[in-house]
Formats: C-alpha cells, sequence, structure tokens
C-alpha cells in the first residue's frame, strides 16, 4: 500500500545532468520579460516558468542552446542577446547561464519542438509588480531563477 502511494505523491523532480541554459525574453518598450506555462507529464500539472533547457547537444555553445530553447519552446527568435548572469558548478551541481533575448520576434518559418515533454499551453508577458504578484500568489515557484528575474528587471526599472 505504502509503495503505490508513494508511486503516485512521491516522484522525484527531474535532475539536470548537462549545463542549463534560462532565457528571460525581454520587451524593452514594456519592461517585461516572458514567462511560459508548461504542462508536465510526470506531475499531471502545469507550471509557470522561464523558458529553458538542458545542454544536451555538446557542439552547442550556451548563447547556441538558448537561441535554439527560445525557437524551440516559444517559436521566437532574437536579434540582441546577453549573458545577464551564470551560477557555475561551484554553487550548482551544473553550470546555470541566463540569458537575455532582447525584443524577440515571432518565427515566420517556426521549428518544431523535438521535446515531447515540453507542452507549452499558455505565456504570460509580465513587470516586476506582476513577477512579485505571481510568487505572492504561489503561481510561480520561488527559486534562484526567480531571484535572477527580479535582479534584472530591478535593473531595468531604475534606468
Amino acid at each position: 500500500m505504502l509503495k503505490k502511494i508513494c508511486s503516485k505523491f512521491c516522484k522525484k523532480p527531474r535532475q539536470a545532468r548537462n549545463d542549463i541554459v534560462i532565457v528571460l525574453p525581454y520587451d524593452e518598450k514594456t519592461k517585461k520579460i516572458l514567462l511560459i506555462k508548461e504542462y508536465r507529464k510526470q506531475y499531471n500539472k502545469e507550471i509557470w516558468k522561464f523558458v529553458s533547457g538542458g545542454m544536451d547537444k555538446p557542439h552547442l555553445t550556451p548563447l547556441q542552446t538558448a537561441q535554439e530553447e527560445l525557437a524551440e519552446e516559444i517559436k521566437r527568435e532574437a536579434k540582441e542577446w546577453s549573458l545577464f548572469h551564470q551560477f557555475d558548478k561551484l554553487f550548482s551541481s551544473v553550470n546555470i547561464y541566463y540569458y537575455v533575448a532582447k525584443n524577440p520576434n515571432l518565427m515566420e518559418n517556426p521549428i518544431p519542438n523535438p521535446d515531447e515533454d515540453d507542452i507549452i499551453v499558455d505565456e504570460k508577458w509580465v513587470n516586476l509588480d506582476e513577477l512579485w504578484q505571481m510568487i505572492d500568489d504561489k503561481e510561480l515557484i520561488w527559486k534562484e531563477s526567480v531571484l535572477v528575474a527580479i535582479n534584472f528587471l530591478r535593473a531595468k526599472e531604475n534606468r
């Protein structure tokens, strides 16, 4: 009985084995970043998150992986990219790269997402106040990627 209950409720989260990229699509005019709502099959749940992915293709740089994830997950591309922050293996089991994709546009010829587990069901542009509200409402999981996004939006608001 305990085994059956645990198999339903005690699922282990996905553990990253490869370095990770996280993308903050940023609209300069509105000073908002884009979040996506993804359906996670293993939890039968939808979660708000940032565009992200593992660096599972050794021939791609972190920036190229970030560009690919933006294209695959939300069918967008950006001409201007910057590395905003990086956590290295000293503080994590993997390197985590945070890229800003400035003023992303929808692609004319979108590419399919090869990851069947990435089911994007919604997206939302948020400013700093709206991001805080999502945290307060427990719509967004509080973790280091949220801290990086807050730091980024605070810097943009102070300009």
